[in-house]
């Protein structure tokens, strides 16, 4: 578990203040909420990681960081460099720089913040102090928009094209034979694929096969079909945005279309 130290209800009041980011993509976190969530316990295999980056920067040049416990009065985090991190002895040269945040909570919850990455020598550690709003993005809890006709939607894993099923911000899905389920094992990564929607390529760092679910007839008979369903790892933020802002677009337009069939049949229906 990472330590957190207990903060005062006095310094957990926050103002609410107004942000255009509030009502879209990214919600605004409380002190009290923010601390919460630092504190659930995390396992060795899958321990609490923080990413860095400095403005303009390209993904490929983020650091990764695992936190070793964060202090909610003061705003730090203690942090201890990955094997990703090239400068563990001489110190990262993001050090001493005010950088942009990412804590990858869980599948569904990503936190982001900017603060200033401090280097102690004496001990080869890092601490990163938030200096700014935390905020967080919730992707399951977006639109989830059925593909059709007029919304095609395809995913590109190796050299292989599968017509998608649907897509969210969080990822995809898709139908295979049970005679290829070997080639998608649970749990399995598929790397640099693409999602075409929109009329448009999307780069896919990581593909997670997070689930596995047999396919049935009209007549509830298992027919041979098992729907794979993917989840995007690694996802670039401006590929998320872009993707959010398309999908919830498009899902608003169906929702419209829907509401404007069933008043035109409503008008033209015998009475």
């Amino acid at each position: 578990m990472i330590k957190v130290k207990k903060l005062s209800s006095r310094k957990l009041a926050m103002t609410d203040k107004k942000d255009p980011n509030k009502k879209h993509y990214f919600q605004p976190v409380g002190p009290l909420d923010f601390a919460e969530s630092m504190s659930k316990p995390q396992t060795l295999d899958n321990p609490l990681s923080l990413t860095v980056w400095e403005k303009g920067e390209n993904e490929d040049q983020a650091e990764l960081y695992i936190v070793l416990d964060y202090n909610p009065e003061l705003k730090i985090f203690k942090l201890k460099p990955t094997g990703k991190l090239m400068t563990k002895i001489t110190g990262s040269t993001k050090a001493g720089k005010i950088v942009l945040i990412k804590i990858p909570f869980d599948d569904k919850i990503h936190y982001f913040t900017g603060g200033k990455l401090k280097f102690h020598v004496e001990d080869l550690s890092y601490s990163m102090e938030i200096q700014q709003d935390i905020f967080k993005s919730q992707q399951r809890g977006n639109f989830r928009l059925n593909a059709s006709e007029v919304i095609p939607i395809q995913f590109k894993i190796d050299d292989q094209v599968f017509p998608a099923l649907d897509i969210s911000t969080g990822g995809t899905s898709f139908i295979i034979d049970q005679s290829e389920i070997e080639r998608f094992p649970k749990g399995s990564l598929f790397r640099e694929c693409t999602l075409r929607f929109d009329r448009k390529n999307y780069y896919i760092p990581q593909a997670l096969v997070a689930i596995h679910i047999p396919m049935t007839g009209e007549d509830g008979v298992v027919n041979g079909k098992i729907k794979i369903g993917i989840s995007f790892k690694e996802l670039a933020r401006k590929t998320e945005e872009e993707l959010y802002i398309k999908i919830s677009t498009e899902a608003r337009g169906e929702e419209m279309k829907k509401k404007f069939d069933d008043i035109l049949a409503k008008k033209t229906s015998p009475t």
